[in-house]
């Protein structure tokens, strides 16, 4: 199938006979991969592209950027101070000037696919959405139903995409866009969300690529100041109207663990830890408890709560269990829960019963959180492995349910591993791979496709 047509002129992205780029009026952003204009709209910040970006990826020059706030805090009709009129004629212009390092935020495109990700813009769904847009149009055009095919349609699709990559320049798109003109609304600087059409773009991309949300404009224009986090207020302008931009709520079972969990996900997965907010039991004095997960997870849901929501249920017989309930009343679509990982240390363990000390697998039957820090941290102060020991038996599991005989011990010496890791620069060791395991587990529950 290839009934795909030129896109018609939209407004910023073509010019009347649907070739090349339209001189925008007006103070501008772009969004650049690589020198490559992909995206760009003025005379406002892109609050919602900004969301895949974080604080820690602004750049700027310094010099130049603390001109420009100086000279857009001169008054009105008063004469500009010599020593800051050099800012008031800089031309963006000029091809030999360097602007790319003025003003903006960037990262890596596999950083801001994995954003886009938890937010819920996958490419997958913007393609295949726009596969099934396409076929809704011929099938108006009266093209018969059984001569259309999906894959024909995503074939169109992934063509066209590529299409428009490659004739994006350094100043935009410079070709004729080939895609069919149903999808023309994706390709306006105004439309709605354009993370859905960024996420198609940026698949099949080189990971490693820079994408750069270029800001110089506006803030030449006192859209905002240097100093200003845009990222953040971004995300707090977003987050009334819509869930996909809200934080993912990460519901633990105690207090320790919505404690030390944050802190951990800052270091091992410092790119996406600020899009979890985990639910703060100390200073809400919420009950904590497996039962309290499932209650918490169910009353969210009844509510309503449009954020995506993740619980976390300890490795062992109660959470078991607590997933077991939840699986027989399944939750809404951007609901998930998940049971701590499985580790490999744990398949051969001490523990105390009343038959006395025995090497036993506490895997799904003792793993708190507190053996997610490395075996280090479970030695006592003679060496050894602090024993596990099973406490109640759960009737409905046929199974024992065991806990470490000296919790508080191992909790201080998980303070001390997290309070020295934040304060190091050294690379992290392997004793951090049971937490990089449970950040891939809450990226791959929170970067499913939102359902409605």
């Amino acid at each position: 199938m290839t009934h795909a047509a030129a896109l018609p002129p939209s407004p910023s992205l073509f010019n009347g006979d649907g070739t090349g780029t339209e001189m925008l009026v007006g103070d501008n952003w772009r969004l650049r991969l690589g020198d490559q204009q992909l995206l760009w709209g003025k005379n406002e910040l892109p609050s919602r592209l900004m969301t895949i970006f974080q604080e820690e990826d602004k750049y700027m020059q310094g010099d130049w950027a603390r001109g420009i706030d100086e000279l857009n805090d001169v008054p009105s009709g008063q004469e500009i101070p010599p020593e800051l009129q050099p800012f008031a004629e800089w031309d963006d212009g000029d091809d030999e000037v360097d602007t790319s390092e003025r003003f903006g935020y960037r990262t890596t495109v596999e950083i801001a696919l994995t954003r886009l990700r938890l937010m819920g813009f996958t490419p997958e769904t913007t393609r295949q959405s726009m596969a099934e847009i396409h076929m809704s149009g011929l099938k108006e055009e009266g093209y018969p139903e059984e001569d259309l095919l999906l894959s024909d349609a995503r074939e169109v699709i992934d063509a066209g995409l590529a299409d428009y990559i490659k004739g994006c320049t350094r100043h935009g798109f410079e070709g004729r866009l080939r895609l069919p003109t149903t999808l023309d609304y994706y390709f306006e600087y105004d439309t709605e969300d354009p993370r859905f059409l960024l996420s198609a773009l940026l698949h099949g991309q080189d990971p490693q690529k820079t994408l750069r949300m270029d800001l110089e404009e506006l803030l030449a224009a006192d859209y905002c100041r240097s100093t200003d986090e845009l990222t953040t207020q971004a995300l707090d302008e977003l987050r009334s109207t819509t869930a996909s931009t809200g934080p993912i709520i990460v519901i633990t079972e105690g207090k320790f663990d919505a404690r030390v969990v944050p802190r951990a996900l800052r270091l091992v997965r410092p790119d996406i830890a600020g899009y979890f907010k985990f639910w703060d039991l100390e200073t809400t004095r919420a009950p904590g408890g497996t039962d309290q997960v499932v209650k918490n997870l169910r009353s969210f849901a009844a509510a309503g709560v449009m954020n995506r929501v993740v619980g976390i249920l300890d490795n062992d017989t109660a959470g078991r269990e607590a997933a077991k309930q939840l699986e027989s009343s399944p939750l809404p679509g951007h609901y998930g829960v998940c049971v701590l990982p499985d580790l490999d240390y744990a398949r051969s363990y001490p523990t105390l019963g009343p038959s006395g000390a025995a090497e036993d697998n506490v895997t799904g039957r003792a793993c708190s959180i507190e053996f997610y820090f490395g075996l280090e941290c479970l030695r006592g102060t003679d060496g050894h492995l602090i024993p596990v020991r099973w406490k109640s038996h759960i009737e409905k599991m046929s199974d024992y349910q065991g806990e470490l005989a000296n919790k508080s011990y191992v909790q201080a010496r998980i303070q001390e591993m997290l309070t020295q890791a934040e304060a190091s620069e050294q690379p992290l060791g392997e004793a951090w791979d049971p937490m990089r395991q449970l950040a891939e587990t809450l990226v791959e529950l929170a970067a499913r496709p939102m359902l409605a």
